[in-house]
């Protein structure tokens, strides 16, 4: 019987009930249709994820007229509930012993409460940047990023070395382009969601649910796929 140690999982779309936390400000503030501009010139590689933190923390700024307080974004991103039985999932790996680990390009503030909320042992996201009175300034530290040298598959061989797993012990729970790469290093890739042509080349599996993905986890562990 195989023995998992350490699972990884995609906030957004997977813990989450939104897809992308940054689609959901930009919609709350409603600059969604500029922000295409700025995914367009990433997804060409005209620009890095540095400068998309500050074009879309830009327009949030602009459209707030002017200024942002943490606490305002914060009250906008805790609208986005947390996925029914993702609290649950997490309780029942750590009774098996098992670390759990958020490798997010999502926006910080909610990657910190889902972190907080389901009981996660560690989590790595894009970091927001604010004045010393708490609003917000353009830009951002992208200690993680979709994809490139600093990409999800980094912050996973990164997190696995500090606790001591061997890859091939470990889950990654993702449902987007963005989490494929991160997918190819581990030993059990599973998909979450809907259909996504990148992951399925990829995934072991797709699941639907946390409580599909309790049962995937458990076929993993007993017959190394699920």
């Amino acid at each position: 019987m195989r023995r998992i140690k350490i699972v990884f999982f995609d906030v957004d779309g997977v813990l989450t009930e939104v897809r992308s936390s940054w689609q959901y400000v930009h919609e709350r503030l409603g600059v969604s249709e500029r922000a295409l501009e700025a995914v367009k010139l990433f997804e060409e590689g005209r620009i890095g994820y540095e400068e998309w933190m500050r074009l879309d923390t830009s327009l949030w700024i602009e459209a707030s007229g002017g200024k942002l307080h943490r606490s305002a974004l914060a009250g906008i991103l805790a609208e986005i509930p947390i996925r029914e039985g993702a609290r649950e999932l997490v309780s029942w790996l750590h009774r098996r012993g098992v670390i759990v680990a958020l490798v997010s390009s999502g926006v910080d503030l909610l990657v910190q409460r889902v972190a907080r909320e389901v009981g996660a042992d560690v989590y790595v996201s894009p970091r927001l940047r604010w004045d010393k009175r708490g609003y917000l300034l353009p830009g951002g530290h992208p200690l993680v990023t979709p994809t490139g040298p600093r990409g999800k598959a980094w912050a996973v061989k990164r997190i696995a070395g500090e606790y001591g797993v061997d890859l091939g012990e470990a889950v990654f729970v993702g449902d987007s382009k963005w989490d494929a790469e991160a997918m190819r290093v581990v030993g059990y890739p599973i998909a979450f969601g809907e259909e996504c042509p990148p992951l399925d080349e990829v995934a072991l599996c797709r699941v639907r649910s946390m409580g599909e993905l309790r049962r995937a986890i458990e076929r993993v562990e007993q017959t190394g796929t699920c």
